[in-house]
């Protein structure tokens, strides 16, 4: 592709898709990166948009690279558990994390989102041994394409849920405990202080009309009360990768227990219950 894509033409081209990818982009100038992502710098040149505005963006830069890092090594270890395992990246965007990964040689690998975002990822990262779905997270019909594998399945989601309500995160773990029993999911969440302040968000504080914060959690037990019997495999506070790199003021409050348990990012892996 020689000519370069816009928001001004392409519509599903929106600011929630290019802040990660300009973070990871960014984070290759540096002489020790978080991630090591060439696919970003790539797309990124690919891209007609005005990055400047994201210049002063820092939190958020690093957040963004340690928050892939720790899900690319939360699916490295499912990998690693299950080398015939089917993993499907639910709101793909324009994350390359099976290139990141090495393209796994595992049974299969899905990249997920809206008809109208993958035909973008098309345009910027066209498959090789990987496979696109566009479809809603919610169409069961991409469920029943992964359970026809008979093969252990992990379901990686990276900045999605939060912008969903509570009682719509809670259907959708009801709908793999269903339609995948024992499947595994690795996602991030956030403290219940941003609930209604992505406008104060470093970077999505820079949108005209930034998608709302809506679904937060305590601790695991939230995680517990909206499915029972769940296992957590794994867990990890975002600020274990990022304090060094954020702003003195965080890197102060993620210091104390106060401000690890009240206002950092938590990702985590866990094993869904069958129905």
């Amino acid at each position: 592709m020689s000519a370069k894509i816009s928001p001004e033409t392409v519509s599903a081209l929106s600011s929630t898709m290019l802040i990660p990818l300009w973070a990871k982009a960014v984070e290759q100038g540096r002489a020790q990166p978080l991630l090591r992502d060439d696919e970003a710098v790539r797309m990124l040149d690919k891209i007609d948009y005005d990055f400047g505005k994201f210049a002063k963006v820092k939190a958020s830069q690093v957040g963004c690279c340690g928050r892939a890092k720790l899900l690319d090594d939360m699916t490295r270890h499912f990998i690693a558990e299950h080398p015939d395992a089917v993993v499907v990246q639910i709101g793909a965007g324009l994350d390359a994390r099976y290139e990141r990964l090495g393209k796994p040689r595992i049974n299969a690998w899905y990249d997920l989102d809206l008809p109208e975002v993958i035909e973008v990822r098309r345009m910027l990262l066209p498959e090789s041994d990987n496979h696109y779905l566009g479809a809603s997270m919610f169409d069961e019909a991409w469920m029943n394409t992964v359970a026809a594998h008979g093969k252990p399945v992990l379901l990686v989601i990276e900045g999605v849920l939060m912008y969903f309500e509570e009682a719509q995160v809670q259907d959708f773990f009801k709908q793999v405990a269903r339609r995948l029993p024992h499947a595994q999911l690795a996602f991030d969440t956030i403290p219940k202080a941003y609930i209604g302040q992505s406008k104060h968000h470093d970077a999505l504080g820079r949108m005209d009309k930034p998608p709302e914060f809506r679904w937060a959690i305590s601790g695991t037990d939230d995680i517990r009360r909206l499915m029972p019997g769940v296992e957590i495999i794994e867990e990890a506070g975002l600020s274990s990768v990022c304090k060094p790199r954020y702003p003195w003021l965080l890197r102060l409050l993620y210091a104390t227990a106060w401000g690890r348990r009240k206002l950092d990012m938590r990702l985590m892996r866990i094993q869904v219950p069958s129905n």
